[in-house]
């Protein structure tokens, strides 16, 4: 999509530090003619500055809520920019909707085993706390905020069943709850599904909202 966005000979590049996710990506990319212009590499995404300066944009779609210390990278990504540069970030926020089968599991999710339950307080601390600093670390590196918006994402799942199956085995609880066991994994979907009197009736529809942040460089960078 970016790639066809410019005709200026402009270079795409994603970063991922998995080499399989970036080989997929490198097919991908030659399967529809744009190897030319757009191609993904091996790199740690939370330092950007030192492999690209003066980029021309920076796009991360759903990615940043799960880096380390996201507040920084979000401002290393603003010092790669070129003055004039343009940074365009989407992540999921600690909380996406008032009420709606995400926000079901994520309270449910918050009864962890025993052994997690510290880890887990300190993990809930550190989301809120870097989400406060934001854009206000980015823009200490020269940017100016052009938006800082939620926007509303409709969602549609056939029934409960498929929700459940996608957040929790692709989904963003994927990795948590691979953490937390198979015992657990089982306990919280049938706390989660004891929920809906017709787990089986669909279609299933709500709106979580994400966070929308946009910076440019300045030019007083220059």
């Amino acid at each position: 999509m970016l790639a066809n966005s410019f005709s200026d000979g402009r270079q795409i590049i994603g970063i991922d530090l998995a080499e399989g996710m970036v080989d997929l990506a490198n097919a991908r990319c030659k399967e529809a003619g744009i190897s030319d212009r757009a191609r993904a590499e091996v790199g740690d995404a939370c330092d950007l500055a030192s492999r690209f300066p003066d980029a021309a944009g920076v796009f991360s779609l759903f990615g940043l809520q799960q880096l380390p210390q996201a507040h920084l990278t979000l401002a290393n990504w603003v010092s790669t920019l070129a003055p004039g540069g343009t940074l365009a970030v989407t992540f999921w926020p600690s909380q996406v909707e008032e009420q709606g089968p995400w926000q079901r599991l994520a309270d449910l999710s918050t009864n962890k085993p025993k052994a997690f339950t510290e880890s887990s307080h300190k993990q809930s601390v550190k989301a809120i706390s870097w989400e406060e600093q934001v854009p206000k670390v980015a823009l200490e590196e020269g940017g100016v905020l052009l938006a800082d918006e939620q926007p509303t994402f409709a969602m549609h799942w056939k029934n409960i069943h498929e929700f459940w199956q996608v957040m929790t085995e692709a989904g963003p609880w994927h990795a948590r709850l691979l953490q937390m066991g198979a015992d657990h994994r089982a306990s919280l979907q049938q706390q989660f599904m004891a929920g809906y009197s017709c787990p089986e009736h669909g279609p299933i529809e709500h709106f979580p909202h994400a966070r929308l942040i946009m910076i440019k460089k300045s030019l007083a960078a220059l």
